[in-house]
């Protein structure tokens, strides 16, 4: 009988093999060629198989065959077009972020343009550097650091004079004197009569400027990268054998053969000034006085002076009359009375001020007091000021507005020369009661009687009757910088005043002592003049009393308009 079928297919028997409950199961055994490292898979020539490499896959194929199942065709277009976006958006902020720096820092050129005027015929980067060297010499906008940073003014002004005397560049028409006067290591002048009067104005304040920078900067060092700037108590020398060691962060200063001056000397630039054509007589003549100043400072008094009267012969060569002798004394510098007005110039007035208060400083009082009495004499005789024309108003409107921000500012009028006839206007007063200090203490120093040490006194309280009533102006009072000054010209003469009851207080108490020490004889006289003794005292030290008050409630005025002004200039982020 055949075997049934099942689906068509003969079921075959199957057959059981008989083993012990205690028999041993082997386990199968594993293929040999999957326990060996791949390096050794091809090294042994006794298998019965070869041994291929690409049947054991390594991780990197694992982990490349994972990030290919995880990456779907949706999610690499994600990330293609997120690349894209991403790559558009960062195009467009590096885009307007440029374009805002450098509408920002044209908005700020024009501002400098605005607060420091440049000539227009410079060209646009020494015009650029020019305003750079004019911000950085105020000090709020030196951060950290709270005063001018004249290192780098030094370096702003020393590119434009660069270009400045450069032919090829904003020096066209600029030649150099054959006959000039020539200092050893200071060059010759230029003659700048081919250029126009705002081209030399801008020429003279960079020179100024520098002069001014170098004179803070003298004695510091740098090196060839000009990178750090070095102090002289930093600098081992003769007159400094034990340097002070540079701040944290400071490098250490170079050696000798390495180090180099910040600036060249001042009266390098001052003398250019004197020794090229083309300024004026005031621009000279500043230059001069500034000149004296600086060998004033340095205790050079012989060379002071004779900058000093160098100026005030500049300022006589501008006068209309050949004839000098008729206005001012060669010799002694004092201003005739019977002088022509019109040959008493502010530049004759200034050049003889500076020389009496280098006189006085020097203690040559018997010529100093002669030239302040002229100088307050020729204030005082000259023809009143014409008032001044009101100034256009401004137009507001919008299209006003738009226009004068689109136009470029026009240049500033030029200063006059100085050689113009004195006028006495109302914001010099000030000027007057400065005078009146320094002759009423002159006159109270050099007195011998009772009645020249009253002279002075009352000179000395006019001065300050004038100071005070100086800022009462309404042109003072527009005008930060003369009030200023009015308010410091009274601050001095209520110091000199001070210290005048002082002296007359300590001398009345003397006496009194003496009075009550028994050093009069006779009752009565004793007591009368004992008792007016007591009233003089007592009248001197309420006067002291009263000057005291109100120099200090000067001085409180004088600081909280100080801190006013400072707390506006820091609140802002930059100051023009």
């Amino acid at each position: 009988m055949r075997p049934p079928r099942i689906d068509g297919c003969r079921m075959r028997p199957v057959s059981r093999s008989i083993r012990s409950p205690n028999a041993r199961i082997e386990p199968p055994l594993p293929r040999q060629f999957s326990q060996k490292h791949p390096r050794r898979l091809l090294v042994s020539t006794n298998l019965p198989r070869p041994q291929l490499p690409f049947l054991y896959p390594s991780s990197t194929h694992i982990a490349r065959g994972q990030l290919n199942r995880l990456i779907s065709t949706q999610n690499k277009k994600f990330i293609k077009e997120t690349a894209k976006l991403t790559a558009k958006y960062t195009v467009y902020i590096w885009l307007f972020t440029t374009l805002a720096t450098i509408a920002g820092m044209g908005i700020l050129s024009e501002r400098q343009e605005r607060a420091f005027p440049s000539p227009h015929e410079w060209s646009l980067y020494t015009r650029f550097r020019f305003r750079r060297a004019k911000w950085w010499e105020i000090p709020e906008n030196n951060e950290g650091l709270g005063f001018p940073n004249y290192a780098a003014v030094y370096c702003e002004y020393e590119v434009v004079l660069n270009r400045l005397e450069d032919v090829s560049k904003d020096g066209a028409g600029v030649l150099e004197l054959e006959d000039g006067f020539t200092a050893p290591g200071l060059g010759k002048g230029l003659d700048l009569t081919a250029k126009s009067e705002e081209w030399r104005q801008g020429y003279y304040e960079v020179l100024m400027g520098m002069g001014r920078a170098a004179e803070r900067m003298e004695g510091w060092v740098t090196t060839k990268s000009r990178e750090n700037n070095w102090a002289p108590e930093f600098i081992a020398s003769p007159t400094n054998p034990r340097p002070k060691v540079p701040p944290p962060g400071m490098p250490l200063p170079p050696d000798e053969d390495q180090r180099m001056p910040v600036t060249e000397p001042p009266e390098k630039f001052y003398l250019k000034v004197l020794t090229s054509k083309g300024f004026t007589t005031y621009q000279r003549m500043s230059a001069a006085i500034a000149y004296a100043d600086w060998l004033s400072f340095k205790q050079l008094i012989t060379s002071a002076e004779e900058m000093y009267r160098w100026a005030l012969d500049i300022a006589k060569s501008g006068l209309p009359t050949p004839d000098f002798s008729s206005t001012i004394d060669p010799d002694t510098a004092i201003l005739k009375s019977s002088a022509p007005k019109d040959t008493i110039t502010p530049n004759i007035v200034y050049a003889a001020t500076n020389l009496a208060t280098h006189f006085a400083l020097t203690g040559n009082i018997s010529a100093a007091l002669p030239i302040f009495v002229s100088v307050l004499r020729a204030r005082r005789s000259a023809d009143p000021a014409p008032p001044s024309p009101p100034e256009p108003p401004k137009d507001s409107s919008l299209t006003g507005t738009l226009t004068t921000l689109l136009q470029e500012p026009a240049y500033p009028p030029l200063p006059p020369s100085g050689d113009e006839p004195l006028l006495r206007r109302e914001e010099d007063q000030c000027e007057e009661a400065a005078l009146m200090n320094y002759i009423g203490e002159i006159l109270f120093a050099t007195a011998v009687s009772e009645s020249q040490r009253q002279q002075g006194l009352r000179w000395v309280r006019d001065g300050v009757s004038a100071a005070k009533s100086a800022q009462l102006k309404e042109k003072i009072q527009a005008d930060s910088e003369r009030k200023v000054k009015c308010q410091q010209c009274e601050e001095v003469g209520l110091e000199s005043w001070g210290k005048i009851m002082t002296f007359l207080t300590a001398e009345a108490k003397e006496k009194q002592t003496k009075a009550k020490s028994g050093g009069i004889t006779g009752l009565i006289w004793k007591l009368r003049v004992t008792q007016q003794i007591d009233e003089r005292v007592e009248e001197l030290e309420q006067e002291e009393e009263g000057v005291t008050l109100r120099l200090a409630k000067l001085r409180d005025t004088m600081l909280k308009e100080y801190y006013a002004e400072q707390d506006m200039k820091y609140a802002k982020t930059f100051v023009f």
